[in-house]
């Protein structure tokens, strides 16, 4: 099952990084950018690509900022509950009941 994975994974990004080439070459004019420092003369490609990966920057730290929290939560959660069955099964023992 792995290797599969580990293929899938490989046709995924080598697809992607055929798309990037083809894409890098059809739009390689320059574009000016605008920015709050000042300005820049870019290829089109290299601004988009620019632009997507900050998009995913910051969607990957925002979603760390949510995800996590609620991970360690669940963890907190877990061990309670863990707790909890720990000490209802010593006390149906002490009462003389089958623990289940």
């Amino acid at each position: 099952m792995s290797w599969i994975k580990f293929v899938l994974i490989a046709v995924i990004l080598l697809a992607v990084l055929v798309l990037g080439v083809e894409f890098s070459t059809l739009h390689a004019d320059p574009v000016t950018v605008n920015y709050m420092l000042g300005t820049a003369t870019l290829p089109l490609s290299l601004v988009v690509v620019c632009a997507f990966a900050a998009g995913a920057g910051v969607a990957t730290l925002i979603g760390a900022f949510v995800v996590l929290p609620l991970r360690w939560q669940v963890a907190r959660l877990r061990q309670t509950l863990s707790s909890k069955e720990q000490d209802l099964n010593l006390l149906l023992r002490k009462a003389g009941r089958e623990v289940r």
